[in-house]
């Protein structure tokens, strides 16, 4: 008898699956390899970070090698609060929903470590924080997927004109906060608006995309309890809105 399962394996989407598979198992061995050489890379910056500490400590430097050197040191950490971060991400841990995060601190690693791609695209990436608001119900790295889903979608479409990108956040219903991502790209096209979030579906040409990234985005969200929105005019950009809840008091 003829399974959904048999047709599911001799049928096209078969072969459309297959290749997604390989390519998520070539990504993770990527991201796997990534992890140690980002670790390997920790113990040089530290020493890096004290060397040029102990240069700034002594009385006699001039005080044009001062500042190189004080630039050194700040970039050096820089780097370093970066690779703990990313190895921090692509640990397994914190997988469910449960934990809570800063919004804030969360959309300032998302945009220090996508600051090398916006760059290259043209695109300047601003930001409009409220620093007095709760905590968020989420993981903080199941938040960072998130931002890097819906950012990284948006930087790869501003790829040829540039523009600009604004995360902001805000206290918006009771108990619930809400980031805003606003670019100033070529936006979606209307017959693509509805279709988003389906999942295979992509506008991008072959091989930029797996039509996966805003469909895993909304179920992590609403799996959360959260809530996210789009709105696009052609010509104009796009903003998402995605909605979540705070942490109640206890």
């Amino acid at each position: 008898m003829d399974t959904p399962a048999d047709r599911y394996i001799d049928g096209a989407i078969s072969q459309e699956l297959l290749k997604q598979l390989a390519y998520n198992e070539k990504m993770s061995e990527l991201g796997r390899i990534s992890a140690g050489v980002v670790h390997e890379l920790n113990a040089p910056l530290s020493v890096i970070i004290s060397a040029s500490q102990m240069i700034m400590r002594e009385a006699d430097v001039p005080e044009f090698v001062r500042e190189m050197v004080a630039r050194i040191s700040s970039e050096a950490l820089r780097l370093s609060q970066l690779t703990r971060g990313l190895l921090n991400f692509s640990s397994q841990e914190e997988t469910e929903s449960g934990g809570e995060a800063d919004v804030n601190l969360t959309v300032e690693f998302v945009l220090d470590f996508l600051g090398y791609e916006a760059a290259r695209r043209g695109v300047t990436l601003l930001r409009k924080l409220d620093y007095h608001l709760p905590v968020v119900e989420v993981g903080a790295n199941l938040l960072k997927q998130v931002l890097l889903n819906i950012i990284m979608n948006a930087l790869q479409a501003m790829e040829i004109e540039g523009g600009s990108l604004m995360v902001e956040t805000m206290a918006s219903v009771a108990g619930k906060v809400s980031i805003v991502i606003v670019d100033t790209g070529p936006g979606i096209p209307v017959a693509a608006l509805t279709r988003i979030f389906e999942p295979y579906f992509t506008t991008k040409r072959p091989g930029e995309g797996t039509g996966l990234g805003l469909f895993v985005t909304k179920r992590l969200v609403e799996n959360l309890g959260g809530s996210i929105e789009v709105r696009s005019t052609e010509g104009e950009g796009t903003t998402f809105i995605v909605t979540l809840a705070v942490v109640e008091e206890q």
